[in-house]
């Protein structure tokens, strides 16, 4: 799992360190999957609040940019996603066409 979130709090660090230079400020963690019970999920989240999160709490540069960002001060180049459009192969939903549609 390249983009997955999984391993020791540090392999977690790490690769949040480089979610960060891409300045991506936010990931949803999916801890309810598989056969976790309740008291494995809370563990995993009170670790990741102990040993992950205090590093990714203050970054004035991050905030700097942002800020500018929304304020339209910096402008994000687009870029082409069409090489991601993909990422799923033969499992991925094409929301944009009803099942019928798709099936016919």
């Amino acid at each position: 799992m390249r983009g997955g979130l999984i391993g020791s709090p540090e392999t977690i660090r790490k690769k949040l360190r480089r979610f960060r230079n891409s300045h991506i400020d936010q990931v949803i963690l999916l801890n309810q999957a598989g056969k976790n019970s309740h008291e494995h999920i809370c563990d995993s989240l009170e670790l990741f609040a102990r040993e992950v999160m205090p590093e990714f709490r203050s970054d004035p540069e991050h905030d700097a940019w942002k800020a500018g960002v929304m304020s339209g001060a910096i402008q994000l180049e687009e870029i082409d996603t069409e090489a991601f459009s993909d990422r799923y192969g033969k499992l991925a939903v094409d929301v944009a066409k009803p099942a019928a549609a798709a099936a016919g």
